[in-house]
């Protein structure tokens, strides 16, 4: 978080770090927050969180004292109020319950509250070996998967790389800029989501942190030489978390994208890691592997004044109309409508 914070940080913006300690001074919690824009609009948010970056956000506890801690930080921001405008957390789960409770607090205080739900994170429960992993699946996966491991990697016609040092993450960041961008990469966006130079650079720089703590799995897979999917994943001793990718669906075997899902779950199940977490976005595919969906949530609060009515009321009216949308029009014409605005956008003098 004070990675990104680095990285990130506007001149106006100011960091709001809540530490929480109990009866026997013992730090039990952290709410890890920033003052967005203190001098004009004074939002508060969580560091790290906006657009591709923190996925399942929540104050940082204890065990056994997340209740607490949630109670705790809405008293606290309560109390604080003539510090800040508006409360925006991205990217929160439902099992984020400290947070949810926070927000309830705030609600039952009289804030104006809103929840709008995004994308699902989904996530697989890992079984102890791989052979319990492959009767998970469904008999055709299953039997590819064998079929794959057979003819590709035991063969030695598939060679799997791995990020162990710094000449090795170099060339990690080179493939994975060629191979991202070449699945991802359009025109206004040429290498997707590094297109951002201060994207890159954040991370560069995040995952050698990683790499020196040993929770950077960056690996790739080429097949006669040439590189043709990488996976840019963190981990730690219950999770591996597949954050972005690279694949070059014109080069080698045509079960690319299940070549490099293999290795990945592999790689978690010989860690002992109990999850494969996919993160956000709702991709039929993830369903196949097994993984099963959490709703997640931004959550948005107002102080009650006429500025903070008139902000609730669009957020809650926008939502009601797009859900009512989606109901009625396929996500794929949703998605089209966007792409086709987009464009007439770019196209207008």
């Amino acid at each position: 978080l004070l990675s990104w914070w680095s990285f990130y940080a506007g001149s106006d913006d100011e960091l709001y770090i809540l530490l929480i300690f109990d009866p026997g001074n013992v730090l039990v919690g952290i709410a890890p927050l920033y003052i967005q824009n203190k001098s004009t609009n004074a939002t508060l948010r969580l560091i790290g969180s906006g657009g591709d970056f923190t996925h399942h956000t929540n104050w940082l506890s204890a065990m056994g004292c997340q209740d607490q801690i949630g109670t705790e930080v809405a008293l606290f921001l309560l109390n604080s109020r003539s510090e800040w405008k508006e409360l925006l957390f991205e990217g929160v789960d439902e099992e984020a319950t400290s947070t949810h409770l926070t927000i309830n607090d705030l609600s039952a205080n009289g804030f104006l509250c809103h929840r709008r739900q995004i994308q699902s994170c989904w996530k697989i429960s890992l079984p102890a070996t791989w052979d319990d992993y492959l009767k998970m699946l469904s008999r055709s996966l299953r039997k590819r998967c064998r079929q794959i491991q057979r003819e590709d990697f035991d063969t030695g016609r598939i060679v799997l790389h791995q990020v162990e040092n710094e000449t090795d993450l170099k060339k990690g960041f080179d493939v994975l800029l060629n191979l991202h961008s070449a699945r991802w990469g359009r025109d206004d966006k040429p290498m997707g989501v590094f297109s951002d130079k201060r994207f890159l650079e954040f991370h560069e720089a995040y995952a050698r942190e990683l790499m020196v703590q040993k929770q950077l799995r960056m690996a790739w897979l080429e097949c006669d030489t040439i590189p043709i999917a990488i996976e840019y994943q963190f981990f730690d001793k219950q999770t591996l978390f597949a954050y972005q990718a690279g694949i070059d669906l014109s080069k080698g075997s045509k079960s690319t994208g299940k070549l490099t899902m293999m290795a990945s779950i592999q790689f978690a199940i010989s860690n002992g890691c109990q999850f494969f977490d996919f993160l956000s976005g709702n991709d039929p595919y993830k369903m196949n592997w097994r993984a099963t969906p959490t709703n997640c949530y931004d959550l948005r609060v107002w102080q009650r004044s006429a500025k903070g009515l008139v902000t609730w009321f669009k957020w809650h009216s926008y939502t009601k109309i797009t859900q009512r949308l989606k109901r009625i029009i396929p996500q794929r014409y949703i998605i089209q409508g966007l792409e086709l605005l987009q464009t007439i956008r770019k196209s207008q003098p």
